[in-house]
C-alpha cells in the first residue's frame, strides 16, 4: 500500500462524510432527492476541496452568439476571474461558456440510459456553443487562438454494473463508437474511476477508502489552471451590450475629409479610409476600394501626404514642390 500524508487522510474523512450522507439521501423516494443530493456534493465534498480561485454552482451553460443554451448541469466549476456568471438564488444560475472549466453530471445510480444522456448533453456543450476569443491583437482586434473548452465529466454515487466483465470506460466505448468522446471521465464512488487521454481510458476498478474520488478530484485540480488559460480575458461587453442599434458616429472635434476622384471620368466623392486602428504616415496616393458608381473607375486621392491615428485621418499635408 502506498504511504498516505495527513492531508489525504483528512481529505478521505471528508469524502466519507459526504459520501455516506449523499447515498442515504439519494435512497428516498420523495421529490426533490436529486437537488439535496447536489446539495451534499456541492457543500460537503467540491466545495470544500477545491481551490478558492474557483467558484461552484449549478444552472445552464450559454453563449453570447444567440445559440440555445444547454439543460440544466448538475454541477459547473467555474472561473469568475474571466467571466461573471448571472445567479439567481445562491448557486443557481445561467452561466457564459468562456467561464465554465468543468460540468459534472451527478447521477445517483448510473446506467447505460443515463451514461448516454450525460454523452448527449456533452456533445451540445462541444458543437453547439461558441466560444469569444480572449486574446487581442496590436491594434486592439480579437485574435485566434486555441480554447481548451468546457470538461464534461460523469460523477455517480453507484452503478448497475456488475461483477468484472467490464467497467465503465468499456460501457462508455459502446455508447461512442468512433465518434466524438465529449465525456473526459467518469467516477463511481467506491468502485473506479477513468480519463481519456489522447487516445486511451486510465483508471482503474479496485478502490481503497475513496480513492477514486481523491483521483477525481486531482484531476480536476491538476487541470483546471490550464483550461482557465486558455480562454483569455474575453470582454463582458460583447455579453452585455444589445445588438441590432443603429449606430451614429459623430467626431470629437473636426477632422479633414478625404476626397477621391474617379480617374477616368473625374466624378468626385468624399471617402472614409479604414486601416483598423493603427497609427501611420502614406506619402502618395490613397486608392479607394470601391469602384466609380458612374463609369467603374478607380477612385483615388491626391498625391499627399497623410498622417493617420488610431486608423483616423487627422492631417493631409500637401506635397512641396521641388
Amino acid at each position: 500500500m502506498n504511504s498516505e500524508n495527513q492531508y489525504q487522510k483528512l481529505l478521505r474523512s471528508r469524502v466519507a462524510s459526504a459520501i455516506a450522507q449523499a447515498k442515504a439521501v439519494a435512497t428516498l423516494s420523495h421529490q426533490g432527492v436529486k437537488g439535496n443530493v447536489l446539495e451534499i456534493l456541492i457543500s460537503q465534498l467540491f466545495e470544500p476541496l477545491l481551490p478558492a480561485d474557483v467558484g461552484i454552482g449549478t444552472g445552464q451553460i450559454i453563449d453570447c452568439f444567440g445559440n440555445k443554451m444547454s439543460n440544466q448541469v448538475d454541477i459547473i466549476i467555474y472561473n469568475k476571474a474571466i467571466l461573471p456568471p448571472i445567479l439567481i438564488d445562491g448557486k443557481l444560475g445561467v452561466f457564459p461558456i468562456e467561464s465554465v472549466l468543468y460540468a459534472i453530471e451527478v447521477k445517483t445510480n448510473l446506467t447505460a440510459k443515463e451514461l448516454r444522456v450525460a454523452h448527449n448533453s456533452a456533445l451540445f456543450l462541444e458543437d453547439k456553443l461558441s466560444y469569444l476569443y480572449g486574446i487581442k491583437d496590436e491594434e486592439g482586434n480579437d485574435k485566434e487562438h486555441s480554447i481548451d473548452k468546457v470538461r464534461s465529466v460523469v460523477f455517480a454515487l453507484s452503478s448497475d454494473l456488475s461483477g468484472k466483465k467490464i467497467n465503465e470506460a468499456e460501457r462508455y466505448k459502446k455508447i461512442y463508437g468512433k465518434g466524438k468522446i465529449p465525456v473526459r471521465s467518469i467516477c463511481v464512488a467506491g468502485r473506479e474511476y477513468w480519463y481519456e487521454d489522447d487516445g486511451n481510458w486510465i483508471g482503474f476498478t479496485s478502490t481503497h477508502d475513496f480513492d477514486e474520488i481523491l483521483s477525481f478530484i486531482g484531476g480536476v485540480t491538476n487541470t483546471y489552471k490550464s483550461v482557465a488559460f486558455s480562454r483569455g480575458q474575453p470582454s463582458l461587453g460583447q455579453y452585455i451590450v444589445p445588438n441590432g442599434n443603429e449606430i451614429t458616429v459623430v467626431s470629437s472635434y473636426e477632422l479633414p475629409t478625404l476626397k477621391i476622384t474617379c480617374q477616368v471620368c473625374g466624378e468626385k466623392k468624399f471617402f472614409v479610409p479604414n486601416f483598423g486602428r493603427k497609427d501611420m504616415v502614406l506619402n502618395g496616393r490613397i486608392i479607394s476600394n470601391q469602384k466609380c458608381k458612374e463609369c467603374g473607375g478607380d477612385m483615388c486621392s491626391e498625391d499627399a501626404n497623410y498622417v493617420f491615428k488610431k486608423g483616423r485621418l487627422h492631417e493631409i499635408n500637401p506635397k512641396q514642390n521641388m
